[in-house]
């Protein structure tokens, strides 16, 4: 994703790069989960950890992307590239209406914290901002309604960490149940945020969701 955050000086030791390298691996132990051991609920239980940091990481690009038009352009495009590969990992087949790949519902959260700054000093953006969530439920996308709120809530709490944290538990166990709240792990990692970049690799989490995606779906159905 589309990090380009300042240099300012927090406390914490965690940049950008390490939380999102934190949300790939745990997101990778979760659909191994899922796939490979759909019994073992610790690989899940680890997994939860993965989407709410997709969420802060989401909230921090927009604040520091150079183009919010082309940050939601390249989400929407592999939100594209992704639902085949999402598809055939997770109901073996190329196409499943019902289910949409996580790229779509961040696209959305990104779409909405666009409206939430411009209903500002323009009330029209509140139009498109009710329909976006209307849409991620119409298309079933991953997390749905909840998962752009999460997005919206960490946009709205982004100087506030203690409602941040009481916010993420109540959309968390609302939205998905009790289980979900092993994602509250991840508010310990955010928490040790620094606001630093760290080393560049703007693309990676682009190419590896469609292409680990993939890779799962090889090793299930060919080796």
């Amino acid at each position: 994703m589309d990090f380009e955050l300042t240099q300012q000086k927090q406390t914490g030791f965690l940049d950008s790069f390490t939380l999102k390298m934190i949300a790939i691996i745990t997101m990778v132990i979760d659909h191994v989960g899922y796939i490979f051991f759909p019994e073992n609920m610790t690989f899940r239980a680890i997994g939860r950890i993965a989407f709410p940091i997709f969420c802060f990481l989401i909230v921090e690009g927009f604040h520091h992307t150079r183009s919010h038009t082309n940050y939601l352009i390249r989400l929407c495009v592999f939100a594209l590239l992704s639902e085949i590969p999402f598809d055939l990992a997770f109901f073996g087949t190329v196409m499943d209406w019902g289910h949409q790949n996580v790229f779509i519902t961040l696209a959305l959260g990104l779409a909405s914290i666009f409206c939430l700054e411009e209903m500002n000093t323009k009330k029209i953006y509140a139009i498109p901002f009710v329909l976006i969530f209307a849409a991620s439920y119409l298309v079933h996308c991953d997390y749905g309604i909840g998962g752009v709120l999460l997005i919206c809530m960490f946009y709205l709490t982004r100087e506030t960490p203690w409602m941040r944290m009481i916010l993420t538990a109540l959309i968390l166990y609302i939205f998905f149940g009790a289980f979900e709240l092993y994602g509250l792990i991840a508010m310990v990692f955010i928490t040790f945020y620094n606001g630093k970049r760290g080393p560049q690799a703007k693309m990676l989490f682009y190419w590896f969701y469609p292409v680990h995606l993939l890779v799962l779906y090889a090793i299930a159905h060919y080796l």
